[in-house]
């Protein structure tokens, strides 16, 4: 006798469906985590390895001339490494998810798309009375197209995460979030502009 068991395969969101779920656990981050938005999110995109500075930035920027100006407002900028950032602002959690996705949807028209590396949405926690307040930020990867915790540890220069913060935050919202669960899969991104 044979018995052959299958692993149920993981549900992986598009670009369109994972910023429509962010979008969607805004009152669930605040009213019983305790985490709101900064008003701010970002996409990260890897530079073409032939172009300097300030061709990554005008590409980016060119780009983005699809985006809808006149309800989101956005600056890009390259960080030391020469990464593109383009950084949102926007009124609530659901206002930046969707501005997010309409990035997305211009990144897929222009052909950049395989070169964003994540979506980061960084939130303020206001922990326990005994604990600090901190920065949290929900990382959608789209090469596994799922979103990670990353926590900085400290405002200090050195580079250390809370790594067991990270693991309650990520249990604490995968039912309304689709969050990955293996942690070697959740990569810091350091010096964010953001």
């Amino acid at each position: 006798m044979c018995l052959l068991t299958f692993k149920r395969a993981p549900k992986h969101l598009t670009w369109a469906a994972a910023m429509t779920a962010m979008g969607s656990v805004g009152s669930r981050l605040e009213q019983q985590l305790d985490t709101v938005t900064t008003g701010e999110a970002a996409v990260l995109v890897r530079p073409d390895p032939e172009h300097s500075h300030t061709q990554t930035k005008a590409e980016l920027e060119r780009a983005l001339t699809g985006m809808d100006r006149t309800k989101y407002h956005f600056r890009v900028t390259i960080d030391e490494v020469g990464h593109g950032w383009v950084v949102l602002k926007g009124r609530g959690l659901e206002d930046l998810a969707q501005g997010v996705g309409q990035m997305g949807d211009v990144f897929i028209a222009t052909g950049l798309d395989d070169r964003v590396v994540a979506a980061v949405f960084p939130m303020h926690w206001h922990g326990a009375a005994n604990e600090s307040h901190r920065s949290i930020y929900w990382l959608y990867q789209p090469r596994i197209r799922r979103f990670t915790p990353f926590v900085p540890e400290g405002e200090s220069i050195g580079e250390h995460r809370d790594h067991n913060l990270e693991i309650r935050m990520e249990a604490a919202i995968r039912r309304e979030l689709p969050t990955e669960r293996q942690t070697a899969e959740w990569f810091p991104i350091w010096g964010m502009p953001i």
